[in-house]
């Protein structure tokens, strides 16, 4: 996978920013740890594709520990601050024994 962290990424009212790490809704902005917001990041940037917890581990781990359990919590931590800010939890979806991907 090429990320390009270039890139400022839209879906409806969320704005995800890679150049200033700001994730906006409606113009308030949503705080995020670094790995929340990397893990956003690329899910977003490859929105509808499913991406496994080994992808995603892969691109935004600084270790070679390889602890795919960490994605879930932080995806759960994502979902819980999408929907406290949108009110929606349906952003990130779980593809069952694959993955997770960002709604298209």
């Amino acid at each position: 996978m090429n990320l390009n962290k270039n890139c400022i990424l839209k879906y409806e009212d969320l704005i995800v920013n890679p150049m200033e790490q700001t994730v906006l809704y409606k113009g308030n902005e949503i705080e995020f740890t670094n790995r929340e917001f990397q893990v956003l990041y690329l899910l977003h940037q490859y929105q509808g594709i499913v991406l496994s917890k080994k992808q995603i581990y892969n691109q935004i781990a600084e270790d070679d520990k390889n602890d795919y359990h960490t994605i879930e919590i932080t995806i759960s931590r994502i979902r819980k601050k999408l929907k406290e800010h949108t009110g929606r939890s349906d952003l990130i979806i779980t593809i069952r024994d694959r993955g997770y991907k960002f709604r298209k």
